[in-house]
């Protein structure tokens, strides 16, 4: 047999039609194109997000909002209608409420209180890691071949040895505020 090098997961993306997308159409655009394929994340896993500046519907001022998917749904098959959108100031101001790990479960129940233009969307748990990260635009896959290594025994070393040092490794918590 003849070594192979290992082959790249193909790019999808079309730089003319990306073009062509309104900032929630390009947030679906990309995250269509990664839930689709299982090799990057699971089916129903996975979440994307992209703060965007929209003009508040009360006071018509421009307000920055997260768009990111919503509880349940597919990365791979959902529509705009499968993102929350809130208002990423009033998700700063939770920073203030939250008391700690064994508060968690309550910080999900303000989460509505920060809904942009009445969107019906639940949010997803994973809501404060995407509006606390530092960055416009955030996609965290599920991809089982990195659940494997995660779930292994000695997975810390297991993924320095498969990864070299390219990505770091943090022990599992659950999500919510205190991950974000």
């Amino acid at each position: 047999m003849t070594p192979t090098t290992p082959s790249r997961i193909p790019s999808l993306w079309d730089v003319a039609r990306a073009a062509t997308l309104s900032g929630p159409e390009l947030l679906l655009y990309r995250s269509n194109l990664l839930g689709s394929d299982l090799r990057v994340t699971n089916y129903g896993g996975g979440n994307t997000s992209a703060k965007l500046t929209h003009s508040d519907p009360l006071t018509g001022q421009d307000v920055t909002v997260l768009w990111v998917k919503g509880s349940g749904g597919d990365l791979g098959s959902m529509a705009l209608d499968g993102f929350s959108t809130l208002y990423l100031d009033k998700l700063q101001q939770l920073k203030t409420l939250y008391r700690g790990l064994a508060h968690e479960d309550e910080m999900v129940g303000y989460l509505p209180h920060c809904t942009f233009n009445l969107n019906p969307r639940a949010a997803s748990i994973d809501t404060p890691l995407h509006a606390y990260i530092p960055y416009a635009h955030v996609d965290h896959m599920h991809p089982d071949a990195v659940i494997a290594i995660a779930a292994a025994a000695r997975s810390e070393e297991l993924t320095e040895a498969v990864f070299g040092g390219e990505i770091g490794w943090l022990p599992w918590q659950r999500p919510g505020f205190d991950l974000g």
